[in-house]
């Protein structure tokens, strides 16, 4: 059986915030620090870390502000640069395990910017990353009006909370996950001015300055994501450096984990992290 526990923690400003620990019966060879992506909460990866849990892989993750379980306006951050403190305190302070053992970082959409943002500014002992359908930019070219009226509004109103216009038929081919989303309460669909301009002016910079990665990195993306745009994580792949492996699920949606098949990715992503100890 697989133990899962909650904790509860303060980020640098006071926030407080929610994390989850999925634990394997045996010890684990390996931990896998979990961030996930815009309008969810760390509660929807329960059936991956599970999956991961069998191979000796411990799971954490924490809602991101905003998000889930944890405090502040759904879908807002006063900036973007506190959200990449929170990952840094969450494995430092907060995540109770043990990081001396061999530990992968792993994003998801936007956690995906959240991972390689913070990866690329703090060096550590991590032994990869894994980025899976990161937001590097949208999968479709936003109307340029909006991006002109969000950059005003995030200096006039930064928290007026806004739709993200997420089609949630463009996650996953499960309609039982899709289900279970619709009726999920802690699953929201708003954004606030500020983060959603800070967003993708984060992942815009990050295709424009692409730094050579110096640590193992795990790029993943499906060629059929309605949501994020998998050109743009193949070219990041490609200016990286070696040190990158890029991985194109052929005709898979958004939710890599959710998708008919996620046995195969979760599997791939088992693989690469053995190979990196």
């Amino acid at each position: 059986m697989v133990k899962h526990s909650e904790i509860q923690w303060l980020a640098s400003d006071g926030t407080q915030m929610h994390a989850a620990r999925w634990q394997p019966d045996a010890e684990p060879k390996m931990v896998l620090c979990l961030i996930h992506g815009l309008g969810e909460h760390s509660g929807r990866y329960s059936a991956m870390a599970e999956y991961f849990a069998d191979f000796a892989v411990e799971v954490v993750s924490f809602d991101l502000r905003g998000h889930g379980k944890s405090a502040g306006q759904r879908g807002h951050s006063d900036d973007f640069s506190l959200m990449i403190a929170d990952v840094r305190d969450f494995l430092k302070q907060a995540s109770v395990v043990d990081l001396d053992k061999p530990h992968f970082i792993y994003g998801h959409s936007l956690g995906g910017t959240l991972a390689i943002e913070y990866a690329l500014s703090h060096t550590g002992q991590y032994k990869g990353v894994i980025l899976s359908a990161p937001l590097f930019k949208p999968a479709f070219e936003p109307p340029q009006w909006k991006l002109t009226l969000g950059r005003w509004l995030q200096s006039v109103w930064p928290r007026l909370s806004l739709s993200n216009e997420v089609d949630r038929r463009a996650l996953t081919r499960d309609e039982v996950v899709l289900e279970l989303c619709e009726d999920d309460p802690l699953v929201h669909d708003r954004i606030s001015a500020k983060l959603g301009t800070q967003m993708l002016e984060a992942g815009e910079k990050l295709l424009q300055d692409v730094q050579k990665v110096d640590f193992p990195l795990l790029m993943m993306h499906g060629d059929a994501d309605g949501l994020t745009c998998h050109k743009s994580s193949t070219m990041f792949a490609e200016q990286s450096g070696q040190s990158c492996t890029l991985k194109l699920w052929h005709s898979f949606y958004h939710e890599l984990h959710h998708e008919p098949g996620k046995e195969d990715v979760f599997n791939y992503t088992i693989d690469w992290m053995k190979r990196q100890l």
